[in-house]
């Protein structure tokens, strides 16, 4: 996957493999295993890329790989149509389904006191969670890259507004 994100970027970026591999300092052999899936991308290279390059939809398979799953992955299955207006559809019915859920679904008991059936309602409810953040990740990844906007910028933008707001230090 990793291999495939990274020859899908260089191609956008309109890299050769030889500038690609001078901007990562390595090889131009190692470049094309890594897109081959023969090598592995290095953390450290990964991380470079990320902070160097403003590919959103190279960052979401990248910080998706390197955070082990923790993170939405890009959504690339033939039961997705890959186009903003289809991503848009998802987004609205999975957030439509995160918001029933809260709805339908109380997390006024402490933890502690949950019952087993309580604590599997919890469970449904970060999975739909997860759905939602994972159609939105995906959309902003798009817009950004379709629109030509910073997705990067775009967050620095937010994170002022969320220092604003007293969200976060």
């Amino acid at each position: 996957m990793v291999g495939k994100a990274l020859k899908e970027m260089r191609k956008s970026e309109g890299l050769t493999q030889e500038q690609l591999a001078l901007e990562f300092n390595l090889s131009k052999s190692m470049i094309s295993e890594i897109e081959k899936g023969n090598r592995k991308l290095q953390e450290d290279v990964a991380h470079h890329s990320l902070k160097n390059l403003d590919n959103p939809l190279y960052a979401l398979d990248i910080v998706h790989e390197f955070s082990d799953g923790y993170t939405a992955p890009r959504l690339s299955g033939n039961a997705v149509e890959w186009h903003r207006l289809a991503l848009e559809e998802f987004v609205l019915k999975e957030t439509s389904e995160v918001i029933q859920i809260l709805k339908d679904v109380s997390l006024v008991k402490s933890p502690e006191a949950s019952n087993l059936e309580e604590l599997k309602q919890v469970e449904k409810v970060i999975g739909e969670l997860i759905d939602a953040e994972t159609a939105i990740g995906n959309l902003k990844a798009i817009l950004a890259d379709e629109y030509k906007l910073s997705l990067k910028e775009c967050h620095k933008n937010r994170s002022e507004q969320y220092k604003k707001n007293g969200w976060i230090e």
